[in-house]
């Protein structure tokens, strides 16, 4: 077996130690990048960042004015246009309606109330809110949209409605049909409600028996 000789071995231990310290140096260096990288990096501006959200998020109707809106100093008779005409059930006396709504004073424009600040739809008989709506609902479908134009002896009278809607106003209403709920549909289905409230309570009182 031949043996290694002294230089060799020394020689050998110089190669292992600049082996190590070049490793050592380039991890190192690759260290010191990355901690140089982090730091020089800028902090995201969330101001920004895309994001696809409608300029009028958030944004309360109430108090503001109607967009496009022309004055109306005169309302002699209740008065309906239609922005969209609805191709569902029509709207009849003594139904039970879910609507979208604006209302605003018909003088200024100026909104007193919207569904839409809250985001729920209003349900509500036919036969109790103001004869305006009454009959101005009555000429619409599911689907539909209009504006309703109401004299004041239609809605609030001489008496008015609190601070925003002053005696003898006329008013506006921007309204859509969500659903329509018949007197007929109406009592089968509070009828179907109280046979399954019967049969309940009587698979209950059998359950309680045989115990």
């Amino acid at each position: 077996m031949a043996k290694t000789r002294p230089h060799q071995r020394v020689f050998a231990l110089i190669l292992a130690v600049l082996f190590f310290v070049f490793s050592f140096a380039a991890s190192f260096a690759v260290i010191a990048q990355l901690i140089k990288d982090n730091r020089d990096a800028k902090p995201v501006d969330s101001n920004t960042v895309s994001t696809k959200t409608d300029s009028n998020s958030g944004k309360k109707l109430e108090g503001t004015k109607l967009e496009n809106f022309t004055p109306v100093s005169s309302v002699d008779s209740l008065q309906t246009t239609d922005i969209k005409v609805g191709d569902g059930q029509e709207v009849k006396a003594g139904d039970t309606v879910t609507v979208d709504y604006t209302g605003a004073v018909a003088a200024t424009g100026v909104i007193f109330q919207s569904s839409l600040d809250t985001g729920q739809t209003a349900t509500f008989g036919l036969d109790s809110v103001i004869k305006g709506w009454t009959d101005g609902l009555s000429l619409l479908k599911k689907g539909g949209k209009a504006k309703l134009y109401i004299p004041s002896a239609l809605a609030y009278g001489s008496q008015g409605a609190g601070a925003d809607i002053k005696p003898n106003t006329n008013l506006l209403f921007d309204v859509e049909v969500v659903d329509v709920l018949s007197a007929a549909q109406e009592m089968a289905d509070n009828e179907a409600k109280r046979k399954a409230m019967e049969s309940m309570q009587k698979a209950q009182s059998g359950a309680t028996e045989k115990k």
